[in-house]
């Protein structure tokens, strides 16, 4: 028997995950879970480095850090790296103490079935793709003046790989079987918080998507992040979990950095859950 601290989006933050993971050893967690939007940039320096700082104190600490990919995590650059290096439960392994969940990724931790989805739209594609055209516009012209660095412009800033299409959805449901947990970055259509800023048209594809795996594989308990906004919600007999995200990007009135993360019990029952004030 043991416990998770489920977290929400780190973006990178190295200090909020630094304070997480002494938040998993002061409540005697030695699994971390992230539901998206880790971090991912290991095609940048600082990413790397981000990385290797994270991967070196949890191995301190001896918390396993995992995370499956959210719109704002290069998931590609993931499966190029690491797509043969798993464990024996189907995770990729980015460094000694840090694991990936690859979209439809199945596994059962103490007699709890988890299954993982992660990708969302970008409410901020526009300025990502802007950003990354303005900085290949600065690479030209600094080569017209002698330069003769090419740096990668295109995929740095936005991914084309952020959502999950139907097809995917499509292959990734072709076991139905049920879950006890459901860990998305994205929330599904039906989950319905106070506080909303991904209720874009554009957002609404990707919503449907775990919608239909919420319904597919009918979780007692589904966590998610994205919305960067901590609430409560019931689907059927579903309960939903939205956490928030690190301070930087955490701004609705009252935000508290303990609402990104909540301590998870296994095996998970909804009904000690609900004594423990934890789901």
């Amino acid at each position: 028997m043991g416990s998770v601290l489920m977290t929400g989006d780190l973006h990178g933050n190295t200090s909020h995950a630094l304070d997480l993971l002494q938040v998993a050893v002061r409540e005697e967690c030695e699994r971390m879970f992230v539901l998206g939007d880790f971090g991912a940039w290991e095609h940048t320096a600082a990413g790397r480095r981000y990385f290797d700082v994270v991967d070196r104190v949890a191995r301190k600490k001896k918390v396993r850090v995992y995370f499956l990919d959210g719109n704002h995590d290069k998931s590609s650059l993931l499966h190029e790296r690491y797509g043969s290096e798993l464990d024996d439960e189907g995770f990729l392994v980015c460094r000694k103490n840090i694991r990936y969940a690859p979209r439809g990724q199945r596994w059962t931790w103490d007699g709890t079935r988890f299954a993982a989805f992660g990708g969302a739209y970008s409410v901020d594609k526009g300025w990502r793709l802007a950003a990354e055209a303005q900085r290949a516009r600065k690479a030209e012209r600094r080569r017209q003046f002698g330069s003769a660095r090419h740096p990668a412009t295109e995929g740095t800033l936005w991914f084309p790989e952020e959502q999950m299409t139907d097809d995917e959805c499509d292959a990734l449901l072709a076991d139905t079987d049920p879950v006890d947990v459901l860990l998305t970055h994205d929330k599904p259509r039906a989950a319905d918080p106070d506080w909303n800023r991904k209720n874009l048209p554009e957002c609404l594809p990707n919503q449907d998507r775990i919608q239909r795996v919420t319904d597919t594989l009918r979780p007692r308990l589904l966590l998610h992040g994205h919305l960067h906004y901590r609430y409560t919600d019931h689907l059927g007999d579903t309960r939903v979990e939205g956490l928030g995200a690190d301070p930087d990007a955490s701004h609705p009135i009252g935000y508290e950095a303990s609402d990104s993360w909540l301590v998870l019990p296994l095996p998970y029952a909804p009904e000690v859950a609900a004594e423990r004030e934890i789901a």
